[in-house]
């Protein structure tokens, strides 16, 4: 008869470490045991039983998840937030870059202006206040243009610089957004310990206060 205590521990094990939803939620007490089991059981490639699935939940190392979230949440510096951010996204080419260029030398950083420049080799995504996006889009050609995203809150999570030697302190962030249900339109980290999250405004308060509760970890 085969060992059936091995796979479900093995099925738990890949669910909960490459999830961090549910690692997270675990660790804070927010996920169901015998509905996180028979959720396994009915994806399940083999054939485990649900007290088997149960039993590897329940013998998981939560304590472990739980000490890096702190660890994680304790190398929070500071938030800020900021609303009224657009992105636009654009095709590459000389004249995208020029306009770029001459905007950039516009934008008055001093005051708090946006303006963030992320580029691929085919395609541009600029991120900026909407008050300057239909300026800027205005010295564009419209076949340039591929999307414009209004409505945005830009949330910087400024966190020690030794948080970079940390591993799934990105999935902390993205798991704690997660489980407040909150839709997180881009990710970016600008130098040391900078993590830029861009959420629709609607749920920008929401998500400065789930960060806020994993900084207080």
């Amino acid at each position: 008869m085969p060992n059936e205590a091995q796979p479900a521990g093995e099925l738990v094990r890949n669910i909960i470490e490459r999830d961090p939803v549910v690692r997270f939620g675990l660790a804070r007490g927010l996920v169901n045991h015998r509905a996180l089991a028979r959720m396994i059981q009915a994806e399940a490639s083999v054939d485990v039983s649900f007290d088997a699935l149960l039993s590897a939940i329940r013998r998981y190392p939560l304590r472990r998840t739980y000490e890096r979230r702190e660890e994680i949440g304790g190398m929070i510096l500071k938030l800020a937030l900021k609303n009224k951010v657009a992105v636009l996204s654009l095709k590459n080419g000389n004249e995208t870059q020029r306009v770029i260029a001459r905007f950039s030398e516009e934008v008055n950083y001093s005051s708090g202006e946006t303006f963030r420049v992320v580029s691929s080799m085919d395609y541009v995504s600029i991120t900026l206040d909407t008050s300057n996006a239909d300026k800027f889009e205005s010295r564009i050609p419209k076949s340039m243009i591929r999307k414009k995203t209004g409505g945005l809150a830009e949330l910087t999570v400024e966190m020690k610089v030794e948080v970079e030697d940390v591993p799934g302190a990105l999935a902390a962030i993205i798991g704690e957004l997660s489980l407040n249900e909150v839709n997180i339109r881009q990710l970016t980290s600008v130098g040391p310990g900078r993590i830029i999250v861009l959420v629709n405004e609607a749920e920008a308060l929401k998500s400065y206060q789930a960060l806020e509760t994993l900084a207080k970890a």
